[in-house]
């Protein structure tokens, strides 16, 4: 039995891969996001707030597009905190999947790796820690060669590697 779409259901199946190379550079080259392509982006970091992300669907063209063209750091994060149900998590993770190679998603599994590595930063979700972060997060992909998002991906795996080894005694 021949399964139609096979090939658009396997892609599909890889949420990040289509998040990262059909819709960021989509949205990048034309400068802001349509409400699909946010939503995609809100339910892969964070399912919760659904029902606000979709209070988005008649100013997320325009708010976008405001915060993709904002040059200071900060002003960007409040823009795109404007939008209902969005905080500092996903708004970095707008960022990181639209520009990949100038930012990283922040998280506190992130954070915890960070300061077990001898880095000092509050497990807080605000602009201010988000800022630090970042500057963080930008040094140690320079140190190492690599793009911002791949600090993210380390870190987000240095964490599940050590919950595998603690057993997930210490799951949230």
């Amino acid at each position: 039995m021949e399964i139609k779409n096979l090939h658009k259901y396997v892609r599909i199946y890889n949420e990040e891969r289509v998040l990262f190379e059909d819709i960021g550079p989509k949205a990048r080259k034309r400068g802001f996001l349509r409400f699909e392509e946010f939503f995609k982006i809100c339910m892969w970091k964070s399912v919760r707030p659904k029902k606000r992300y979709i209070k988005n669907k008649d100013t997320i063209e325009e708010m976008s597009k405001k915060a993709f063209s904002e040059t200071d750091e900060k002003k960007k994060m409040e823009i795109l905190c404007e939008l209902e149900g969005v905080r500092v998590p996903t708004a970095s993770a707008i960022l990181t999947i639209v520009f990949p190679d100038n930012y990283a998603v922040i998280d506190v599994r992130c954070i915890e790796m960070l300061n077990e590595l001898g880095f000092k930063i509050k497990n807080s979700m605000s602009i201010k820690i988000w800022l630090e972060y970042l500057e963080l997060v930008r040094k140690l992909a320079k140190e190492n060669k690599v793009h911002p998002r791949k600090i993210d991906m380390a870190l987000f795996a240095m964490h599940k590697e050590k919950l595998d080894k603690e057993g997930y005694k210490n799951l949230y």
